[in-house]
């Protein structure tokens, strides 16, 4: 019998629809809203662990790892917070102070959580588990280079608890190919126990093959409209969920930045423009 949720499931939703968007971040709300709902599929199944993030920035995708928990589970923080000069990628600009209010404002308080200001180069998993337990549901969000990628990804698997579930930040960003390569780098050299089970906007899960099944189920019944297909990803099945409407999204922002560009260069235009829509 899982304990108590330590937060009021009114708190989880209320985040949800209107709180993430006032932690500065990057997490599209279908990627939240899968995995709040594997965070609850968890405990439906009798899971419990900690939650754990590397990279937590002002702490936008922790809070939400933070309001599944229940009263017996912790979250840890990992980021370098003020030792940016280790920041070698610029990936991400963790700010502690930052992090702590908005801890304050959407969870009622620091209860429960464990912040740990380091290099992930410079954790163990045996360190993490003795700190907070195994963990179940972990974020990878931290250097987005191959060989962080690939420390971190190891770091989380070995941290798990069984049935555990890992979340891949940016895999798919042009940007930041490293990441890819740092996934595979995981799977492949470091012969990871871990596969790809699901992907949507901005992130890859993986878990262990075992648990594969259970999961993509669990996302799968509760996005029926938004799921899209099933395809294969180093050898595993995945789910893809929510990329259709994520990538017309991201279109029409495109086109949104290219209308505002051609007639911001056009002193007419701008002049109408700010006319219309009440601007001086």
């Amino acid at each position: 019998m899982p304990s108590p949720r330590r937060y009021p499931e009114a708190a989880l939703s209320r985040y949800l629809s209107s709180g993430i968007h006032a932690v500065h971040g990057w997490l599209d709300d279908f990627s939240a809203e899968a995995i709040a709902k594997l965070g609850e599929a968890q405990t439906d199944h009798g899971l419990s662990g900690a939650v754990a993030e590397i990279g937590v920035h002002h702490g936008k995708l922790f809070l939400l790892l933070q309001l599944v928990t229940r009263t017996d589970e912790k979250g840890l923080a990992i980021d370098l917070f003020e030792q940016q000069e280790l920041n070698i990628d610029r990936s991400g600009q963790g700010d502690r102070g930052r992090f702590i209010e908005n801890l304050r404002k959407h969870c009622g308080g620091e209860d429960g959580v464990v912040i740990r200001a380091a290099s992930s180069t410079d954790v163990t998993a045996g360190e993490i588990r003795a700190t907070v337990g195994p963990v179940r549901l972990f974020s990878v969000d931290g250097g987005h280079t191959e060989a962080l990628t690939a420390n971190d990804l190891k770091l989380a698997a070995g941290s798990l608890v069984e049935g555990g579930i890992v979340v891949l930040d940016d895999h798919f960003n042009p940007y930041w190919p490293d990441v890819a390569a740092g996934l595979g780098r995981h799977i492949f050299i470091d012969q990871s126990p871990l596969r790809p089970f699901a992907i949507t906007p901005g992130k890859v899960f993986l878990c262990h093959p075992d648990w594969s099944a259970t999961w993509r189920d669990a996302l799968v019944k509760a996005f029926p409209t938004a799921h899209e297909k099933q395809s294969e990803m180093y050898g595993a099945p995945v789910e893809i969920l929510g990329i259709g409407r994520f990538s017309l999204r991201a279109e029409a922002d495109r086109h949104l930045w290219q209308v505002k560009a051609y007639v911001k260069a056009r002193p007419a235009l701008a002049s109408l423009a700010r006319k219309l829509t009440g601007r001086n």
